[in-house]
């Protein structure tokens, strides 16, 4: 009888291990098909992706007014993509390579361009009696005439250029240079990766640089907002900030600006000024900006970008504390971001969440999904905004951003100048103008060019005036 009673005890132990293991298997199950479903369907090395890609022809990429700018041909049983425009669109539109998997939009719209629908992919092999022979179309909101004025007006140099309607977020260019051919990714793989230029990152969204003085709308707004200062206060604005102990802020070729207001310390991109308004404000008035303009916030968007690097506010000494109110310190910021900050001085406030994929086709021509215009934050005050834009619109007409000026066209602007310990200075230019069929947000940055009001600035007025004649 006791003999029994253990085998029973035995028995249900076990059974209860198998329960156990059970609940487990079902459990990792449930997290692969439902949580990570997407990710698995989306890696390029997931094998049921490739196999599809043999049997169906990856869906064409447009732009906004359908230029096609990816698609795949057949030949020989072997499917090729295509990139007609070849580097101009390589660093938004990514690539496609079976050897070495997809970047850019060919990775994070991988399943819709393979004609996986997500409905059917949870049928496995069934899927198939259902599939399209080709994939969905992706319609993207860049604009191939302006991702060309774009490029063409950077000159070959290092660097970026974002445009975007400012009230709508939609990316209407994005050119990251030095870039590369994706027709030709795969033969050069090995020289690309290892290229000292960078030529397979996107500098316009993972490229992270000093803000420099392209910071200051922001930090005039911020001194606004905490009552660092007044529309109408005058700084005694002399060629240097003293920090005390030998330490000296000095204004670009140790200008003397005088007694001026914060307007005029935006036009004239007063160091002096800008520095003082930080120290002013403290470690916590700074950090409350940077959390207000969404700088400590993801995107989640449909594209990849690079957070930005932010000081460690606490613990900032006095200088690092004026070296942030002029964009500098450990401050890195990507060009996508700094378009985002313009945009909300042109929109009342209002940052929209950029986004890049307008629309998804399947290939009988049904509407898969629709790109929708979204607030990402309201980070400041319409009054302000449109305060600060004022601003921005003098510094064009006589400020440090004349050379951005078109004629018959509103371009409110900032220059930056951003010290860079590796090398030479970088130029940026950020601002909004009013196109006749849209309003534009753009951030420009020159890699080790120099000032920009010099370098960055002409290259919008080149694109405005691209457009200008296009339209």
């Amino acid at each position: 009888m006791r003999a029994n009673n253990n085998i029973n005890k035995n028995m249900f132990r076990i059974l209860r291990i198998f329960i156990v293991l059970f609940l487990v298997l079902a459990a990792n199950l449930s997290y692969i098909q439902i949580v990570k479903s997407d990710w698995y369907t989306n890696n390029p090395l997931n094998p049921r992706i490739a196999n599809k890609e043999n049997s169906t022809l990856r869906g064409d990429i447009l732009d906004r007014n359908n230029v096609k700018i990816a698609y795949s041909k057949k030949e020989n049983q072997s499917a090729t993509r295509v990139y007609p425009y070849g580097a101009l669109f390589a660093n938004s539109v990514g690539y496609f390579g079976k050897r070495i998997g997809s970047a850019g939009i060919e990775q994070t719209e991988n399943s819709s361009l393979s004609g996986v629908n997500m409905v059917l992919h949870q049928l496995g092999p069934l899927e198939q009696l259902f599939a399209a022979d080709k994939g969905n179309t992706i319609r993207l909101t860049l604009d191939e005439k302006m991702q060309k004025a774009a490029w063409d007006a950077m000159q070959n140099k290092r660097g970026a250029v974002v445009i975007l309607d400012t009230n709508t977020g939609a990316v209407r260019a994005m050119v990251s240079q030095p870039s590369f051919d994706p027709n030709s990714v795969e033969k050069d793989w090995d020289s690309l990766r290892t290229d000292a230029q960078s030529p397979l990152l996107n500098r316009a969204t993972q490229g992270l640089y000093p803000p420099g003085s392209a910071i200051k709308p922001m930090m005039a707004d911020a001194a606004l907002e905490q009552g660092a200062i007044t529309t109408t206060e005058r700084v005694d604005c002399g060629p240097y900030y003293d920090l005390g102990n030998g330490q000296k802020i000095y204004e670009a070729d140790n200008a003397v600006y005088g007694n001026i207001n914060l307007e005029e310390g935006i036009i004239h991109s007063s160091n002096v000024m800008f520095a003082g308004l930080a120290v002013k404000m403290g470690d916590k008035g700074l950090e409350s900006a940077f959390k207000r303009f969404g700088f400590y916030d993801d995107l989640k968007t449909d594209f990849a970008e690079q957070k930005a690097h932010l000081s460690d506010f606490p613990n900032l000494s006095k200088g690092e504390t004026a070296q942030v109110g002029i964009g500098q310190a450990d401050l890195l910021i990507s060009p996508l971001r700094m378009a985002m900050l313009a945009s909300a001085f042109g929109n009342q406030g209002k940052m929209m969440k950029p986004y890049i994929v307008d629309e998804i086709t399947s290939p009988g021509g049904a509407v898969i999904q629709k790109g929708m215009p979204s607030v990402f934050k309201e980070v400041t005050t319409a009054d302000r905004a449109n305060i600060i834009n004022s601003y921005m619109e003098n510094e064009v007409l006589k400020g440090t951003g004349r050379n951005a000026a078109v004629k018959g066209v509103i371009v409110a602007g900032k220059t930056g100048t951003a010290e860079n310990p590796l090398g030479a200075d970088h130029a940026w230019f950020i601002g909004t103008a009013q196109l006749k069929t849209e309003k534009i947000s753009f951030a420009i940055i020159l890699e080790n060019s120099g000032f920009g009001g010099a370098e960055a600035a002409p290259i919008i007025r080149n694109v405005i005036n691209t457009m200008l004649k296009e339209d």
